[in-house]
Formats: structure tokens, sequence, C-alpha cells
């Protein structure tokens, strides 16, 4: 029942890879990848996707110079309705700092990540602003380095642990597995056993489709009512905002 479930919403397209994948060369998509990971804080996927397609009606590249106004930034945070998101007052600080990490690297982040190993990239992501700074873990470069691979490959190395996820969080919380006094270490660990057991021949599946679990939408929907309604959903046992 599970794993059908999770069969199922692997077909669903991570939003963030789907907003970098509009444009049209190569490294303009890394860059958007990179700056969607850096600006995944306080806000749920649809909110992030939608701030990020309405930046891209006035930006064609993060890495552009001149760096994009704040005015801009500010109008398309305003059109979001973002107003009372955690990250609005750092934004522009950190689409900036995305746009020099990747002028540093010549604006060719596909040639720095096939030179480069999971653990080179994740110790270099570091430098960008609001991007690593409060947690050891680093979870937004953990995300940025598993959506990676959609668009270029790594040097040699191992990739880090699969990322933890808001959804991943319910599901642990719904079946009683959340432990919230566990170190941010800990929960990384808990979760990519939970990846394992809902999912063992392939535990990126499970942690690709638990990021959808009771994601919201907007008010009315989720993206997982986007595989099954909550009525034939093989999980609505597990999932409390279904009821």
């Amino acid at each position: 029942m599970i794993s059908e479930w999770i069969s199922k919403a692997s077909q669903l397209k991570d939003p963030l890879v789907e907003v970098a994948d509009k444009v049209e060369n190569l490294p303009a998509k890394i860059n958007w990848l990179l700056l969607g990971c850096a600006l995944q804080q306080g806000i749920n996927l649809a909110e992030l996707q939608s701030f990020l397609i309405e930046l891209q009606k006035e930006i064609g590249d993060v890495a552009e110079l001149p760096a994009p106004a704040e005015n801009v930034i500010l109008s398309a945070i305003s059109k979001c309705k973002l107003n009372d998101w955690s990250l609005a007052p750092q934004t522009a600080g950190i689409i900036w700092s995305v746009g020099r990490f990747v002028r540093v690297r010549k604006n060719r982040l596909e040639l720095w990540a096939a030179s480069h190993s999971p653990s080179d990239i994740w110790r270099e992501c570091s430098e960008i602003f609001y991007m690593g700074k409060s947690s050891a873990l680093r979870p937004k470069i953990l995300n940025f380095l598993h959506r990676l691979v959609s668009f270029s490959p790594m040097g040699a190395g191992a990739l880090p642990p699969l990322p933890a996820s808001a959804g991943a969080r319910r599901w642990l919380i719904q079946t009683k597995a959340y432990n919230s006094e566990e170190s941010p270490k800990e929960k990384l660990k808990t979760v990519n056993s939970l990846y394992k057991e809902l999912f063992p021949k392939k535990p990126a599946l499970a942690c690709h489709a638990l990021q959808f679990f009771a994601e919201p939408v907007n008010e009315n929907s989720h993206f997982c009512q986007r595989i099954y309604p909550c009525n034939l959903c093989p999980v609505a046992e597990y999932c409390r905002w279904s009821k």
C-alpha cells in the first residue's frame, strides 16, 4: 500500500527542478536550482515555486549583471503575498549572494560540479548568505546536492544522506515516530531510516515522494491530491489532514 503511494508520488516533478527547467540553458537552470534551495526556509514548496516563477518574469539568469534590483525582488514578494515570510528581509541579499557565488565559478556550475566531489560542493556552498550558517548539517545544501543530479553529474565521492522534508516530518509525527528532542544529526539519521523502511529498493524514491505528503498547494488542496484524492488514497490512515 505505502509502496504503491510512493511509486505514484515519484512521478510528481520536484517544484524547484520544474522551475529551473523553465529556462533554456543548462548553467542558468542550475543557477535557479541553487537559488531555490537557498530560499527554501519558512515557506512551502508551492509558495516558493510561485515566487521563483514571478522572479523569472524579470530575471533571465540569477548570475547576470547588473544584479537584480531590490525593488524588483520586493515587488515579486508582494505579488506572491509573502510579506510575512521569515526570509523576506534577507531575500535580496540571498539572491545577490547566489549570483556572486556563480560568477566566481565563471557561471558554469555544471563544470564546477563535475570537477568537485559532493563533499567539496557541500563545503563551498556554505559561502552563500543564509545557506548553512545555522546548522552544521546545512540542510539547504543537502537539498541542492540531491536535486543537482537532475541536471549535472558530480565528481567522484559519495552523496551525503538524503535530505529531510516537511512532508517526511509530518509522516513521522503522524506515525508517532517523531522525537523533537533528537539532535539535527539524529533526526537526519531517523528520516533516512524511514526512507529505507518505506522503500528498501530505492530509498531516494521515498525521499522524493514524502516531500509531497500533505504539502499544501493552497488553502484547499495538497500536492499529494494530484496522485490520489483523499477518499481513494492508500495512505489516508496516516494523514490527519485528509479528515
